[in-house]
């Protein structure tokens, strides 16, 4: 195959996490510490631990390491609704906020990277190219889930 698939995909990783490195170093915090943080920022409504295990694929012990982090930071609150006290919510406090920002900057530079000598219709086209590519990815994970 022409495409090294896990090459690109590491060197993207990469890249993200060189960018991220300052924020990680000035606030004292882990990647994924950082990564929840962004996740509840970025994905409003996906608001549990289960939501970002699911979004990010980190293993539940890693979130459940890094929201107990967070909390002792003072950046996140536990908060369980009347209407599901199983269900912990993760809502983010004001003191995270320069974090969040500085986080997100990190990833807007990283994206401004990724798209750096693309056209508008070249970037949609890697858009629509790269969600294609996510789904089938997707549904033939579904599909040997079921088969174990």
């Amino acid at each position: 195959m022409s495409w090294d698939y896990f090459t690109h995909a590491r060197t993207l990783e990469l890249l993200y996490h060189k960018l991220q490195s300052p924020v990680l170093t000035r606030y004292r915090m882990t990647q994924i510490e950082l990564d929840v943080l962004l996740i509840l920022a970025n994905h409003p409504g996906l608001d549990t631990a289960k939501d970002i295990v699911e979004i990010r694929r980190l293993t539940k012990s890693h979130v459940s390491a890094a929201v107990e982090g967070l909390s002792r930071k003072g950046y996140l609150l536990r908060v369980r609704r009347p209407d599901n006290r199983k269900l912990i919510h993760l809502v983010l406090l004001p003191e995270a906020a320069p974090v969040v920002a500085d986080g997100q900057a990190s990833q807007q530079a990283f994206f401004q990277t990724l798209g750096r000598g693309f056209s508008p219709q070249e970037r949609a086209q890697l858009d629509a190219l790269l969600l294609r590519v996510t789904e089938n990815v997707r549904q033939e994970y579904l599909r040997l889930e079921k088969e174990d």
